[in-house]
């Protein structure tokens, strides 16, 4: 190829960023778009809000970014996709969506959800799939220029296509059901970690435990009943040791949780669901 279109700086948060600035790759880049082998130099971007700002204000000559967003992760504390997307807005980027359907999982809905999506077509001629309404939702923001969407077979491509072709944004009645259909997904039993990690900063849990991560992991399966969250906790949460079995109830990371949750109990629930099954 003679050159990229887009160079995006992979999968950027805190830490990635501070060893892309030692490698000096943001400089790498920018040096190849004067020399015309990339044409926009951009990120996507897998952290907290400040992280975003901090990175756009020290790299203004970012043109793009990539974010995570979606209905249900919009006000999660652990995403923050509306908080990321504000930080594009005050910066003047454009914003490539990724997971706007989370992964596939707002196309099977639970039960409840569900029966507010039907709800809200029971008068319609037309009857609008699942993943239409969580792909519309992301793109009718001001601001995004593209929405990733990952597609199995012709006739989700299809579906995609029939109703991006002619965009119509979310009505007010559509963006109310979809509130409720995230409503839905907060009251089945999850978790109110909001991802502070201050349970883990400093080496506070000897045991080397990765609370927040390991909460939210429970809390996507307890949602979606996904087995990729078996594998996930075994192949990335585990891999190094770190079981939440082998917590030693010391109490350390419940003194400092901003949320007073009973984290020596949510441990053992999770070696339960993760260990035993």
């Amino acid at each position: 190829m003679e050159y990229f279109d887009f160079y995006l700086m992979h999968a950027q948060d805190a830490g990635s960023f501070a060893k892309y600035k030692r490698c000096r790759a943001y400089e790498t880049a920018f040096k190849l778009k004067e020399e015309g082998r990339v044409r926009h130099v951009g990120l996507s971007f897998h952290d907290k809000a400040s992280v975003l700002e901090q990175i756009l204000t020290e790299y203004p000559q970012i043109e793009i970014v990539q974010i995570q967003f979606n209905y249900v992760d919009y006000e999660n504390p652990s995403v923050e996709s509306r908080k990321c997307y504000e930080i594009c807005e005050k910066f003047g980027k454009p914003v490539i969506v990724m997971e706007p359907v989370k992964g596939g999982s707002l196309v099977n809905l639970p039960e409840k959800a569900q029966k507010i999506i039907d709800d809200l077509q029971k008068d319609k001629e037309v009857k609008m799939s699942n993943a239409s309404y969580a792909i519309r939702f992301a793109a009718s923001f001001p601001g995004m220029c593209m929405v990733l969407s990952g597609m199995s077979d012709l006739a989700q491509m299809k579906d995609n296509l029939s109703f991006m072709q002619d965009f119509k944004p979310l009505d007010a009645e559509e963006i109310k059901a979809l509130t409720e259909v995230r409503n839905v997904f907060y009251s089945l039993g999850m978790i109110p970690c909001t991802s502070c990690h201050y349970c883990v900063l400093d080496n506070k849990c000897p045991r080397n435990i990765s609370i927040p991560e390991m909460i939210s992991c429970f809390n996507r399966k307890a949602v979606f009943n996904s087995w990729n969250e078996n594998q996930y906790y075994w192949s990335v949460l585990t891999k190094e040791g770190g079981k939440a079995s082998e917590c030693i109830k010391c109490g350390k990371c419940e003194k400092i949780c901003p949320q007073h949750l009973p984290i020596r109990n949510i441990l053992q629930d999770i070696a339960k669901e993760f260990e035993h099954s």
